[in-house]
């Protein structure tokens, strides 16, 4: 080997040498900027989803500035609600208070010391209600007499029907007065 043949070895290994920095270092820029690249699409991506989350929490804040605000709602319409109910109540113990009361006055009522109806008076106020109640087919008209105002027909003063007589044959029986349309 003479010295010509060493020195272009010397030579072939300095150039491949450098070939394979010059390679390493052109790769590394290379990997550089796709990084730089590749970072600055995750910095715009996480922009993108900064957005996205404050959208959610303004979402989330007016849900929950809703959700008190009905539940405030709800409170409100809840105290209407038991004041309601509390003048409801007031109202039917006025009612019962004065129904006692009358109970009490009344001479045909028999009441218990807190001026409650005897069970046996509430029974005896339950057959005198069917009594009264109007029979079925019979008709009430209205007496312009005055004497005998709701009584049914052929019914006389004292509720008894009499026999063979109807209401529109008292009427005929009697005289006109002024006023009288059914002549």
């Amino acid at each position: 080997m003479d010295t010509g043949q060493l020195v272009l070895i010397i030579v072939v290994a300095v150039i491949v040498i450098a070939a394979v920095i010059i390679a390493v270092v052109v790769g590394r820029r290379k990997k550089t900027e796709a990084n730089r690249r590749r970072a600055v699409d995750l910095r715009e991506k996480a922009d993108q989803e900064a957005v996205g989350a404050h959208q959610a929490k303004v979402e989330s804040a007016q849900a929950e500035a809703a959700a008190v605000q009905a539940e405030a709602e709800a409170n409100r319409l809840r105290r209407e609600a038991e004041r309601h109910s509390a003048q409801a109540k007031e109202a039917s113990e006025r009612v019962d208070e004065h129904l006692r009361h009358a109970d009490k006055v009344d001479p045909d009522v028999r009441t218990t010391k807190d001026g409650t109806r005897t069970s046996e008076q509430a029974r005896t106020d339950d057959d005198v209600r069917a009594q009264v109640a109007e029979p079925q087919g019979q008709r009430l008209t209205r007496d312009r007499t005055g004497r005998n105002a709701g009584i049914p027909d052929g019914t006389r003063h004292d509720g008894n029907v009499a026999e063979g007589t109807t209401r529109e044959e008292s009427v005929r029986e009697r005289p006109l007065r002024d006023g009288d349309r059914n002549a």
